[in-house]
């Protein structure tokens, strides 16, 4: 009797623990797009980053892993940029990835962008309407450290994205290959300031229309290896040490929290 009960108290520790908010330092921001409450998009990170949504996202069956967030032209997520505390904003590092499955309207779509208190655009990932995908970051004061386009956009298929910058370099990663590397050697502006969204960005431009699932933002550069379990685990695979073998796969466990 004592191993029945010592079991099943076991057995709900894990399947509660299933629902709560992951944790690791350096991830800042985790939205897995599997619920909302009411309009707001819940962070898993733990932080407590919940975003305000503007417009009729949805929250859709067909995700890349599990459900996934619809945006229509002009919604987007308020991530109340000036709220963010100084520690909780990559200055040195910075990683930002994505699942995306765009429409060709003939506009840009952003993923994220954040306006400094200067006025400085700090940050575009972004599809672009010509087919190719664009990484950037700008210092304080608009000093840009690195601004290129590169990879082969397929409309309305899913497609991984993964922006890296390590202080040295920066990478941009598409389905977890690298197809453009660019410039470093700065530190990227302190502040939101004016905003941070997902979406749209600050002056209601380049709306994302399509849909997007798990949206991860972290202040650490994340390593290729890292990149290819986010792919397939979610920021959850990194913080429990799933490992990639030597062909490139990523193991299997019962441990993924994300349904496929």
């Amino acid at each position: 009797m004592k191993i029945i009960v010592s079991l099943s108290i076991l057995l709900c520790f894990l399947i509660s623990g299933l629902s709560i908010a992951i944790s690791d330092p350096d991830l800042i921001v985790y939205f897995p797009y599997e619920e909302m409450s009411g309009n707001i998009i819940l962070d898993q990170s733990g932080n407590g980053h919940n975003g305000d949504v503007k417009g009729k996202i949805k929250i859709v069956d067909n995700g890349k892993r599990g459900k996934a967030a619809e945006f229509q032209q002009g919604d987007y997520i308020d991530m109340n940029g000036p709220d963010f505390a100084a520690d909780q904003i990559p200055k040195n590092e910075i990683t930002i990835c994505a699942w995306v499955n765009c429409k060709k309207t003939g506009d840009h779509h952003e993923i994220f962008n954040a306006r400094a208190a200067d006025q400085t655009w700090v940050i575009h990932p972004e599809i672009r309407s010509e087919g190719a995908f664009r990484w950037l970051l700008r210092t304080d004061g608009g000093n840009t450290i690195f601004d290129f386009t590169a990879g082969v956009v397929e409309w309305e298929k899913w497609m991984h994205y993964a922006g890296v910058y390590d202080g040295k370099k920066s990478t941009l990663y598409i389905n977890g290959e690298s197809v453009g590397e660019g410039n470093g050697g700065a530190k990227i502006a302190k502040d939101w300031g004016l905003g941070a969204r997902v979406g749209r960005t600050i002056d209601d431009a380049r709306p994302f229309t399509g849909l997007m699932d798990d949206f991860n933002l972290w202040k650490r550069a994340l390593t290729k290896d890292e990149i290819l379990i986010i792919m397939t685990k979610g920021p959850e695979g990194i913080i429990k040490g799933e490992s990639v073998s030597p062909n490139g796969n990523v193991a299997s466990t019962w441990g993924d929290l994300k349904s496929h």
